[in-house]
């Protein structure tokens, strides 16, 4: 499409989405869908909401797993769904849906809208009338040769083929042409190669055509099939190396995908999974990382220029008098060269004023926005480095537990333990990307039209009790994973992993906490650009926060009578955190946890207080 196409689509996102302006992504109906589905149509995602359990509700699913025989499955769904109301052919139909994103209602809508002759016209095609004309009038004579104006032969009307749009060349010129379209990339839109036409081939006859070139039919073939990746906004390729063969479908962009091949990535940007930080907060923090901004901020902080060679000159003295190692001397408040005759409170020949205000503030802002940067820098580094050590504590773990299973046969069971370490990582990654999204949402720049000094102090504030809070709770779990356990089969051993049960569901009660802020609190605040992040989809973050937390206390009791478990009489009250407690201000709208993780709670309390 070019320029114009572009206005004209985008203005029929503007005017046809369903009023959030925000690219118009109309849902469609998902069904059963894809080989390894994980998706329904419980509505859009938004910050729009200000209520954490109708945020949870409506993200229990985001996205469907496709294979490849669901892909084509889905394809021949759409395809049937346009030809079914129009009564279009299949080449028609797959024209339009191509040019509107695989989306039916866009296409439909569009039509209802503008007209089918615009959209036709615009999509590569006939309408109905002119279409019949043009077959009519491409059709030669019975027995007659046709006149091929591209070999300006006359060949016979049997080796001659007629497009849709009535121009008719020989076999010959029509498979060279298509052998050069396909093998450039241009199947989806094949178009008639007659000067000005534009108009898209009809697939049945490119199909007809290519019928003995048997390796570019199945190119042409496999090219319309990817079409439906390709061309679909809501669908795309797991980015997995080497490439899985899957692709997701996803009603939301703002969603985090874990393939079935392993795989986890971001829906929107294709890149590692990095909420809570936006796609362009990744972006512009990786490209700081790689080509060596804040290396020029300190350079800016710390140093000036020589006016001679132009090499940046750090000051190691007290005197202003600068000698750069190319022999000039330049007074290090203005930047002036000066000669080299000096005392300690002026130069000779040379006054440079009063003192630089503005030079100064440069400096200085320059050094504050290092000394934040490297603050963030260094948090999200530690909490990646501690992720990628999962593999070494999950083995030193699994050591330490089948030595000490011999004497305890309950803790041949580590379901409790595996449950811990998942939730622990997961949270060192919110963690890490976190810091992210702290350094640019309060950095008064990326943000800045948005935020009053005091709104972005205030945010800042809240932001940072909840991550304070989530942090102490992963150093204390990491701790008791890590650090020596107590001897198997007493009662420490059981307190100490009833503590770990209790701190991972914890954790994710605290994750869920930050991200309340980030999505009730702080984007809906957020006008001159949109906040996409993904959901926080935690191990336990199957409903309103701490369900399958709760399933995991049961568990455990049910272990604790089996011998399989610990049971929570032996815990001190102390170490039963109450999950049902709130925090801040904000507790008159928040949800209410489960009830099973308040009972269970106070239960296991009176246990040990009687």
């Amino acid at each position: 499409m070019g320029s114009d196409d572009d206005a004209w689509f985008e203005d029929y996102d503007t005017d046809m989405s369903n009023g959030s302006g925000s690219g118009g992504y109309p849902s469609d109906s998902d069904g059963g869908h894809a080989g390894s589905s994980s998706s329904d149509d419980d509505g859009d995602d938004g910050f729009e909401r200000t209520q954490p359990g109708a945020l949870v509700q409506s993200r229990s699913r985001l996205y469907t797993i496709i294979d490849r025989p669901s892909l084509r499955r889905l394809q021949e769904e759409a395809l049937h769904q346009v030809q079914g109301i129009m009564g279009c052919s299949a080449t028609v139909a797959r024209t339009l849906l191509t040019y509107f994103n695989w989306d039916a209602e866009a296409v439909l809508g569009t039509i209802a809208e503008r007209g089918q002759d615009e959209v036709y016209k615009r999509a590569g095609l006939l309408s109905q009338s002119d279409e019949a004309v043009g077959t009519a009038a491409g059709a030669p004579p019975p027995g007659a040769d046709v006149a091929c104006l591209v070999c300006m032969c006359d060949v016979p009307a049997g080796e001659a083929t007629a497009m849709g749009c009535g121009h008719t060349f020989c076999n010959d010129c029509w498979r060279e042409h298509m052998r050069i379209n396909i093998t450039e990339g241009m199947s989806r839109r094949l178009k008639c190669m007659a000067h000005g036409c534009g108009v898209v081939c009809d697939e049945d006859k490119v199909k007809t055509l290519l019928r003995g070139q048997g390796p570019l039919l199945q190119k042409y073939e496999q090219a319309l099939l990817e079409s439906y990746v390709d061309d679909n906004k809501r669908v795309k390729w797991c980015p997995s190396v080497p490439h899985c063969g899957r692709a997701v479908r996803s009603k939301d962009l703002n969603c985090e995908v874990d393939c079935a091949c392993g795989h986890k990535f971001c829906f929107a940007c294709c890149e590692a999974q990095h909420s809570p930080a936006t796609c362009d907060m990744l972006g512009d923090w990786s490209r700081r990382m790689k080509d060596g901004s804040e290396t020029s901020s300190w350079l800016n902080a710390n140093t000036k220029p020589c006016p001679k060679c132009s090499k940046p000159v750090e000051k190691n003295g007290g005197c202003n008098l600068v000698l750069c190692r190319c022999g000039q001397a330049f007074c290090w408040l203005c930047g002036q060269a000066t000669g080299r005759a000096h005392t300690w409170t002026n130069i000779e020949g040379h006054s440079c004023g009063a003192y630089k205000d503005e030079a100064e503030a440069r400096a200085t802002e320059a050094q504050r926005n290092l000394k934040r940067y490297l603050h963030y820098l260094t948090r999200y580094e530690a909490n990646l480095q501690a992720c990628k050590l999962e593999e070494k504590l999950r083995k030193d773990v699994e050591v330490k537990v089948e030595a000490m299973s011999e004497a305890d046969p309950s803790l041949a069971n580590t379901y409790w333990l595996s449950d811990a370490l998942a939730q622990l990582f997961l949270a060192r990654k919110c963690m890490a990307y976190s810091y992210i999204f702290a350094y640019y949402m309060f950095g008064q720049e990326m943000f800045k039209e948005d935020f009053s000094q005091e709104a972005n102090a205030i945010n800042q504030a809240l932001f940072e009790d909840k991550q304070g809070q989530l942090e102490a709770e992963v150093e204390r779990l990491s701790q008791l994973i890590e650090n020596p356990w107590p001897p198997a089969g007493g009662d420490e051993m059981l307190s100490h992993r009833m503590a770990i049960i209790n701190l991972a569901a914890n954790i994710d009660t605290r994750v869920q906490k930050m991200y309340e802020v980030i999505e009730c609190d702080i984007a809906p605040q957020v006008a001159s650009r949109g906040v996409g992040i993904a959901p926080y989809k935690g191990k336990h973050a199957t409903g309103s926060g701490g369900e399958a937390a709760a399933e995991v206390y049961r568990q455990a009791q049910a272990g604790g009578s089996g011998g399989a478990g610990p049971s929570n009489s032996h815990m001190p009250s102390s170490d039963i955190i109450d999950l049902t407690e709130e925090e801040g201000p904000r507790s008159a709208r928040k949800g209410k946890a489960p009830a099973g993780i308040g009972a269970l709670a106070t239960r296991s309390k009176r246990k040990a207080g009687s």
